[in-house]
C-alpha cells in the first residue's frame, strides 16, 4: 500500500499556526520548508513597494524551500489564513536527497531555484512556484519526506517487527529455517509495504540503525526456535548501505554472544543484482560472514545477467531461485530446463537451493522432481509473527 498523506499531528516534526499567523517573511533567513498537513496558507511577494499574492496553498502543498538552496533568504511572505498545521522539513532531510543524488541534477535544481528567485524578486511572478501540472511529482516528494521522517521515530516507538516466513525441504515438508521479512505498522496509517519504505530507508541511510535491531531481533528469534524444539536457522535481507557499516560485524557477534546461538544457526542473504553491482566489495563481505561462521545465501538468483561465471568464486551455502521461474515452470519447457540445470549445477558445487514464491502443490512436486531441495511460498505459509511461528512448531 502507499501510505496517504494526511494529517499526522501526534508526530514531532510538526507546527500550528493561528489565522494570520506570518509563518515567515521576506528577507528572514530560512533552514526548513513545511507542507500543509491542515488549513490553508498563503504565499506573498514584494514587486515594486507593493504586496502581490502568488497563491493559496492546502492541503499537501510544499512551501518554502527555496530558502534551503541560494543564499538561505525567504523571497516571500507566508500567512496562515485560518487554523493551520504544518509538517515541517528540515534543512539537512534536504540536503541528505541533494547529497545522493546525481551531480548534474543537483547542479540544474540549484540553477532552476535561483532563477525563480531572481524572477520573484525582480518581477513579482510566480515562476512556477504554483505550478499544478508537478502536482503528481510533488505528491511522491512529499511521501518520501514524510516517510524518511516517521522511520526516524518508529524504531524508538518499538513500530517494527519482523514475520518469518517458513523454508521448507521438498522431501518432507519439514520446516528447516526461517526468512525474517521486516514489517512496520504506522500508528496512522497502519502496515505500510516494505516496496514503500524499505528504499526510503536504505537512501537515507536509516537502514543501519534498523538492520543493528533486525539483526538482534532475528538472532533471539532463531536461539528461541532451536530451545523449543525446532533446530533451525533463521535468514535476514542485507542492504548495500550496510556494507560500509563497520559495527555490522560486531553488531552480528554480540548478538551471537546475547542469545548462545551459534553462528551457522544465522543466515545472511543478498540479492544476485547487488552482488554483480560490486563484485570485489560483494565476495570481501561474504568472506567475511564465512569466516564468521555465519551462512550465507544469494537471494533472487537468475536475475543477474553474469553471475553464472562468479558462482564458485562466492562462498555461498544456498541459492535462492528468484520467483519469476516458476510462473513458467508447469507450461514452459525451457523454464523447466533452466530450473534443472541450476538445481544440478549447485548439487555439484555442494550448493543448496531453494524455491522462492511456490503457490501450489503441483509447482512444489515438479520443483521436487527436477532437484530443488527446498522452497517457500504461500503455498505452505505466510509470514507470520514469531508467537504463531512458535506455536506451530511447538505443536509439530
Amino acid at each position: 500500500m502507499i501510505v496517504p498523506v494526511g494529517p499526522v499531528t501526534s508526530r514531532r516534526f510538526t507546527r500550528k499556526a493561528r489565522t494570520g499567523e506570518v509563518l515567515f517573511d521576506i528577507g528572514e533567513p530560512g533552514s526548513e520548508a513545511f507542507i500543509v498537513a491542515e488549513g490553508c496558507v498563503e504565499i506573498i511577494c514584494e514587486a515594486a513597494g507593493q504586496h502581490r499574492s502568488l497563491g493559496r496553498l492546502g492541503v499537501n502543498e510544499l512551501f518554502g524551500e527555496m530558502a534551503l538552496m541560494g543564499d538561505h533568504s525567504r523571497t516571500a511572505r507566508a500567512v496562515a489564513l485560518e487554523p493551520t498545521t504544518l509538517y515541517v522539513i528540515p534543512h539537512d532531510s534536504f540536503a541528505r536527497c541533494l547529497a545522493d543524488a546525481d551531480p548534474l541534477l543537483r547542479y540544474l535544481l540549484r540553477l532552476t531555484m535561483l532563477r525563480a528567485r531572481a524572477s520573484l524578486r525582480e518581477a513579482g511572478g510566480s515562476a512556477g512556484v504554483m505550478d499544478r501540472d508537478l502536482s503528481g511529482e510533488r505528491g511522491l516528494a512529499i511521501q518520501r519526506l514524510l516517510i524518511e521522517q516517521d522511520l526516524g521515530e518508529a524504531l524508538e516507538r518499538e513500530e517494527f517487527d519482523l514475520h518469518y516466513q517458513p523454508i521448507v525441504r521438498l522431501a518432507d515438508r519439514v520446516a528447516q529455517g526461517y526468512e525474517a521479512l521486516l514489517r512496520w505498522r504506522h500508528p496512522v496509517h497502519g502496515a505500510v509495504s516494505p516496496a514503500v519504505f524499505v528504499p526510503v530507508a536504505e537512501a537515507s541511510g536509516q537502514i543501519v540503525p534498523i538492520g543493528h535491531w533486525i539483526i538482534d531481533t532475528a538472532v533471539a528469534a532463531a536461539s528461541r526456535l532451536c530451545t523449543a524444539g525446532a533446530p533451525v536457522s533463521v535468514s535476514l535481507n542485507l542492504s548495500i548501505r550496510q556494507f560500509d557499516d563497520p559495527q555490522l560485524f560486531p553488531t552480528i557477534e554480540a548478538a551471537l554472544d546475547r542469545h548462545r546461538l551459534a553462528p551457522g544457526r544465522l543466515k545472511l542473504e543478498i540479492t544476485e543484482s547487488l552482488v554483480m553491482s560490486d563484485f570485489k566489495a560483494s565476495q570481501a563481505l561474504l568472506q567475511r560472514c564465512k569466516d564468521h561462521g555465519v551462512g550465507l545465501a544469494i537471494d533472487d538468483f537468475g536475475t543477474g545477467y553474469s553471475s553464472l561465471s562468479y558462482l564458485h568464486q562466492l562462498p555461498v551455502d544456498t541459492l535462492k531461485l528468484d520467483r519469476s521461474f516458476l510462473g513458467d515452470v508447469l507450461v514452459n519447457e525451457a523454464s523447466w530446463k533452466i530450473v534443472r540445470a541450476v538445481a544440478n549445477l549447485a548439487r555439484d558445487l555442494g550448493v543448496e537451493t531453494v524455491a522462492e514464491g511456490v503457490e501450489s502443490a503441483q509447482q512444489a512436486a515438479v520443483l521436487g522432481e527436477l532437484g530443488i531441495d527446498c522452497a517457500q511460498g504461500f503455498h505452505y505459509a505466510r509470514p507470520a509473527p514469531l508467537a504463531t511461528v512458535l506455536e506451530s512448531a511447538q505443536a509439530a
